[in-house]
């Protein structure tokens, strides 16, 4: 289940899609049916809804409470409200625009001009971003900030799609003036991760929540006693019981079929969150300020930066 209450408007689909890992096959087949067949549901009864996921009508009921939702009719509400937000779009993106509101995007196709790619591709970004935290745990944020800010040792983990965010994660914690390590390789991470101890901390990073050399890492560092923050796109898997802090964030299936903006930006925009919220914490210890660790850093790039007479120089 992704919550207590169901997701709020505006963020339906991408909280139905976070919580699909969580439910046994036949719920999944009635998530599966509304997220495809949106429109219907509205329309539906609990009965039309299961004969199309071929289950039976209390199947659909459990698979609407699953989900976060008291029933069916709270589920069929929920949906027409969300029919509403997605009209309001389209009209205020113009319902004649290419890719104009949520509900009329489509995939890239052969012969479209480069300026139609890159309109559909940034506004299906920005539907998904606006979505990027239905799933999202907010209890768990403190205890994610809480972890990182009392870590003696740092180590960031990401393999696949997710090693870019990982290294990313590494130089805003490192630029933070934190002691931190992101190795790239596989089996440099194991091996870091069998130097952690009680109160040190692994960051892990996947979109899919299943990698399995990721989820490796996570299992070396919690029989080491470290304790787990871990960024996902997915509410299930392994990962919640490894997890101190289990941070739900994106969507699971970014409609233009890759994940760099549905996992990875935003991944990248809640780590920059919590780095901020990480020196913000430290405002009050001389010289911590926010500012000030951000004229340290400034002052740092300028001066790795080599000008025309010093390479020169060098030469």
């Amino acid at each position: 289940m992704v919550s207590s209450s169901p997701p709020r408007t505006g963020s339906l689909f991408a909280g139905i899609r976070a919580a699909l890992p969580t439910l046994i096959p036949s719920e999944r087949r009635v998530a599966e049916v509304c997220l495809l067949r949106s429109d219907d549901v509205v329309e539906w009864s609990a009965a039309q809804l299961a004969a199309a996921a071929d289950v039976s009508a209390a199947t659909v009921v459990r698979a609407c409470q699953s989900m976060g939702f008291r029933g069916f009719q709270q589920l069929r509400v929920a949906f027409a409200r969300e029919a509403g937000v997605f009209a309001r779009d389209a009209e205020d993106a113009g319902a004649g625009a290419p890719g104009g509101g949520r509900r009329g995007l489509r995939e890239p196709r052969a012969g479209d001009p480069p300026e139609l790619i890159v309109d559909t591709v940034f506004q299906a970004a920005a539907a998904v971003l606006a979505d990027s935290l239905a799933g999202l745990g907010r209890a768990q944020l403190a205890t994610a900030v809480d972890l990182l800010i009392g870590a003696r040792r740092l180590l960031l983990v990401g393999n696949g799609g997710s090693s870019p965010v990982a290294q990313d994660a590494a130089l805003r914690f490192l630029a933070a003036g934190r002691a931190v390590e992101a190795p790239a390789d596989a089996l440099v991470q194991q091996l870091a991760a069998n130097g952690l101890s009680a109160g040190d901390v692994c960051l892990l990073v996947t979109g899919s929540g299943v990698n399995d050399l990721t989820i490796r890492v996570a299992e070396i560092a919690r029989g080491r006693g470290a304790s787990i923050v871990a960024i996902t796109s997915y509410a299930g898997g392994p990962l919640p019981a490894l997890a101190d802090a289990l941070l739900v964030v994106g969507s699971p299936h970014w409609p233009l079929g890759s994940d760099t903006i549905g996992s990875r930006v935003p991944s990248l925009l809640l780590i920059t969150a919590l780095q901020q919220a990480v020196m913000l914490r430290g405002e009050d210890a001389p010289g911590t300020s926010l500012a000030h660790q951000l004229e340290q850093q400034r002052e740092l790039l300028d001066s790795m930066i080599v000008s025309p007479d010093r390479a020169d120089r060098a030469d």
